[in-house]
C-alpha cells in the first residue's frame, strides 16, 4: 500500500522530517504514524554544522568522542533545522594544496599528517578534529596486533615506498611458478631428440620400382642406399660403398615432403613410406556452390622411398627438412613474381614437436625438448615485405603495430625463444635489434620461415600412462592404464577440451616372440588384432602351451612389423562414449614355449605418439602479421602440436595387484565399459 512506499521514501531522505498525525491523507488513505525516536543518516554533504560520529569497531574508543544518545529522544521540529546535520567527514580542506609524491601517492599525505601531529601533545587527543580521527581509524585498520599500533607514520611510509609490482613474466617470478622456464633448465641440457638431428652418412632405404604406375606391370620395393650432400643433392646408390650413384637430383624450394604413411610391403607387414613432390600453387576460380577464389596445390611426384626402420625413417625426414630450409633464396622461381592475384592471402602454420622421457609411477617429465616450426605460404602481388610478431617476452610492452595487423590469440603468456634459426629470406639483423621477423616471402611457395626451441608450457601431459610388466618363468604379462590428466589446461573445461588424435602406444617385442602374435590365414600369415569387447587369442597350444590373450577397453591392439612392437591405437582421446576421467586398459598375457625365449628383463620404455590440433605445446602465438602497403590481405594462422615421448615401464614380480593397491579377481581381464 501507500504507507509502505511512504516509509521507503522517508528512509532515502538525507535529513529527518517530522510527519504529523494530522497531515492530510494521500489517495484517500491516512498516513502511517512514525516513531518519534529514529536514528537518521549521519553522513551529509550540504551543511557546515558539526555533530558526533557513531561508534566504529575500527576506532580507538579512548581517542574518539562519545555520541550523545539523549539527542535522539527529542523529536525533530519542522520549523528548526535538524541538529545532527554535518559536513563530509572525509573531506579535509586543509590538505587541498598538498601535492602527491611521484614515488608513492600516499607518502605526501602521511608526511603532512606526521608534521602536524608533532605540534600537538598526546593529551589533547580527545579534542582533536575529525581529521585526527581519520588517522586513528587508519592506524587501527592496518594494525592487527598490539605491537604494530605504535608504529610511526615514517615507518609506514617507508614500507609503502618499498612496494613494487612484480612482472609475472619475469624469470624467477613467484607470481606464476608454472611459467618459470628456470625450473626446466636442467631438462634442456640433454634433449632426447638430438640423436635424430645428428648428421649421418646415409640411410638404407627402399625404392618403389617402377617409379610411375603402369597397368601392364606390377610394382615392388627394391633396396637402395641414399645420401644427402651439403649442396642439397640427393644421391641414390644400388648398395652402400659404391662410388657413383645411379641417380641424382637436387632439392628445390618447391619440393615438399608428403605425410608419412604405412604401405603394404610383404607377408610380414607394412613399410614406412614418403614422397618428395614438386608442388605448384595456383589461383583458381570456383562457381559452385557459389563464386569464390581458391588457391590449390598441384603435386608431381619426384621420388618415393620407404624403410622398415622407424628410426631411419625419422632421421631421413629431419635431414631433408634441414636441407630445404638451408636452400639459397636465389634459387626461387622468378616466373611467378609480379602476378596479380584476385585475392591476396598469407597463411602461417605453427607446429610444435614435443619429445621427452616420462618417469614411471608419478609420470613426471624427466627430459623434454620442444621444437617450434613456422611455415609460410603467401599469395601476394609483387614483392611485398612482411613482418611477423610473436609473443616474445623481450618485446613485451614495446609492440607497435596497426590495428588491422593484430591477430587474435587464445593465450596471454609470453615465452622466451632459444636457438632461433631462420630461412634465407629473413633479415636477421632486424630481429637481433627489434625482435621483429622481417622477411620477403617466396611467392606461391610453402617454406619453413624459422624454428626455435622453447620450454614446455604445461606441468603434465594430456594423459597419464602407467605400464607394468612381470616375467615369471615362461609367463609374461604386460598391463597399462591410461587416464586423462586433470592438470592439463585443455582438460579443465569439457566444452573447450581439445582431443588427442591418432594415439599410438608401442610396446617393444623381441624377435623371438613374433611367432606367438601371428597365425596362418588363407592369404598367408596375419597378425591378430584385439578390439573392444573382443580379445585376441593367438598362437597354438602345441607351441605356447596354453592360449595367450590380449585385451583392450578402447581402440585396437596388434603386432606391427613396421615398429617391431605391439601397437595400441586409439583414434581419439577422450572417447566420446566415456567420461573424461574414465581409465582405459591394455592387457597382454603370453606363455612362451621355452625358458630360453625369456629375456632377463622386459623393455625399459613404452613409446607414445599422438597429435593435437589447434593447440600449442610451447604457447607460442602469432600476435601480428603486417604486409607492406597492403590492408586487404586475408591472414590465417594454424596451430598444431605433435607429441612423441617414452614412458618408463615398472618391473614387477606379479600383476596380482592393480595400480591402486586393490586385489582383482582376474588380472588377465580388462574391465569392459
Amino acid at each position: 500500500d501507500n504507507s509502505s512506499s511512504l516509509q521507503e521514501d522517508e528512509e532515502v531522505e538525507m535529513e529527518a522530517i517530522s510527519w504529523q498525525a494530522s497531515s492530510p491523507a494521500m489517495n484517500g488513505h491516512p498516513a502511517t504514524p512514525m516513531t518519534s525516536a529514529r536514528f537518521p543518516s549521519w553522513v551529509t554533504f550540504e551543511d557546515n554544522e558539526v555533530r558526533e560520529r557513531p561508534k566504529s569497531t575500527l576506532m580507538n574508543f579512548s581517542k574518539v568522542q562519545k555520541l550523545d544518545i539523549s539527542s535522539l529522544n527529542r523529536p525533530p521540529s519542522i520549523t528548526e533545522a535538524p541538529p545532527w546535520r554535518a559536513t563530509n567527514p572525509f573531506l579535509n580542506e586543509a590538505l587541498q594544496d598538498v601535492q602527491p609524491s611521484p614515488i608513492n601517492p600516499f607518502s605526501a599525505f602521511f608526511e603532512e599528517q606526521e608534521r602536524r601531529s608533532q605540534n600537538n601533545s598526546i593529551s589533547s587527543t580527545t579534542g582533536k578534529s575529525q581529521r585526527d580521527s581519520l588517522i586513528v581509524i587508519y592506524q587501527d585498520a592496518i594494525s592487527f596486533n598490539d605491537s604494530s599500533k605504535n608504529q610511526s607514520h615514517s615507518d609506514a611510509v617507508e614500507k609503502l615506498k618499498q612496494l613494487h609490482i612484480d612482472d609475472p613474466d619475469r624469470l624467477g617470478s613467484a607470481m606464476l611458478p608454472d611459467d618459470d622456464p628456470i625450473a626446466w633448465i636442467e631438462l634442456d641440457d640433454h634433449p632426447p631428440a638430438s640423436a635424430l638431428s645428428q648428421p649421418r652418412d646415409g640411410w638404407p632405404m627402399m625404392l618403389r620400382i617402377p617409379e610411375k604406375k603402369n597397368i601392364m606391370s606390377s610394382r615392388h620395393w627394391g633396396p637402395i642406399y641414399v645420401k644427402l650432400t651439403e649442396c642439397g643433392y640427393l644421391q641414390l646408390y644400388y648398395e652402400q660403398g659404391l662410388e657413383k650413384p645411379f641417380r641424382e637430383f637436387k632439392l628445390e624450394i618447391c619440393h615438399e615432403i608428403s605425410e608419412p604413411r604405412l604401405q603394404n610391403y610383404d607377408e610380414n607387414g607394412r613399410i614406412h613410406s614418403l614422397r618428395i613432390d614438386r608442388v605448384t600453387y595456383k589461383e583458381k576460380k570456383k562457381y559452385q556452390p557459389k563464386p569464390a577464389v581458391a588457391h590449390t596445390a598441384e603435386r608431381e611426384q619426384v621420388i618415393k622411398l620407404g624403410t622398415t626402420s622407424y628410426d631411419d625413417f625419422l632421421s631421413f625426414i629431419h635431414a631433408v627438412q634441414d636441407c630445404l630450409m638451408d636452400l639459397p633464396v636465389l634459387s626461387m622461381d622468378l616466373s611467378t613474381v609480379g602476378l596479380n592475384y584476385l585475392e591476396e592471402e598469407i597463411t602461417v602454420d605453427v607446429r610444435d614437436e614435443f619429445s621427452g622421457i616420462v618417469s614411471k609411477g608419478d609420470n613426471q617429465i624427466l627430459q623434454h625438448h620442444v621444437l617450434t616450426r613456422i611455415h609460410i605460404l603467401t599469395f601476394l602481388s609483387g614483392l611485398a615485405e612482411c613482418r611477423l610478431g610473436l609473443n616474445d617476452v623481450l618485446v613485451k610492452g614495446n609492440e607497435i603495430v596497426s590495428r588491422q595487423d593484430i591477430m587474435p590469440t587464445t593465450t596471454t603468456k609470453w615465452i622466451k625463444l632459444h636457438e632461433c634459426r631462420f630461412h634465407g629470406c629473413v633479415d636477421e639483423g632486424v630481429f637481433s635489434n627489434s625482435r621483429i621477423i622481417l622477411f620477403n616471402p617466396l611467392d606461391a611457395c610453402r617454406f619453413e620461415l624459422m624454428r626455435f626451441r622453447t620450454v614446455f608450457a604445461e606441468k603434465t601431459l594430456p594423459f597419464t600412462l602407467r605400464t607394468a610388466a612381470s616375467i615369471n618363468g615362461a609367463e609374461v604379462e604386460v598391463q597399462s592404464w591410461l587416464r586423462m590428466s586433470a592438470g592439463f589446461s585443455s582438460n579443465r573445461d569439457p566444452l573447450t577440451q581439445v582431443p588427442c588424435e591418432n594415439v599410438m602406444i608401442r610396446y617393444p617385442v623381441p624377435s623371438e616372440w613374433v611367432k606367438n602374435f601371428r597365425r596362418e590365414s588363407v592369404l598367408g600369415e596375419k597378425s591378430l588384432k584385439a578390439k573392444v569387447n573382443r580379445g585376441a587369442s593367438f598362437g597354438s597350444t602345441s607351441v605356447s602351451g596354453s592360449e595367450p590373450v590380449m585385451r583392450v577397453t578402447l581402440g585396437t591392439a596388434k603386432y606391427e612389423h613396421a615398429f617391431n612392437a605391439i601397437v595400441w591405437r586409439i583414434n581419439r582421446l577422450p572417447d566420446k562414449n566415456s567420461a573424461s576421467g574414465h581409465p582405459h586398459c591394455f592387457f597382454c598375457h603370453l606363455e612362451l614355449g621355452s625358458d630360453r625365449e625369456v629375456p632377463s628383463r622386459f623393455a625399459s620404455h613404452v613409446n607414445v605418439e599422438f597429435s593435437m590440433p589447434t593447440t600449442s605445446a610451447s604457447k607460442a602465438a602469432v600476435r601480428s602479421i603486417s604486409v607492406e602497403d597492403k590492408t586487404d590481405v586475408r591472414k590465417w594462422v594454424n596451430y598444431s602440436a605433435h607429441y612423441s615421448y617414452k614412458v618408463e615401464i615398472e618391473q614387477k614380480k606379479s600383476l596380482k595387484l592393480d595400480f591402486e593397491g586393490d586385489e582383482i579377481e582376474n588380472p588377465r581381464e580388462c574391465a569392459v565399459q
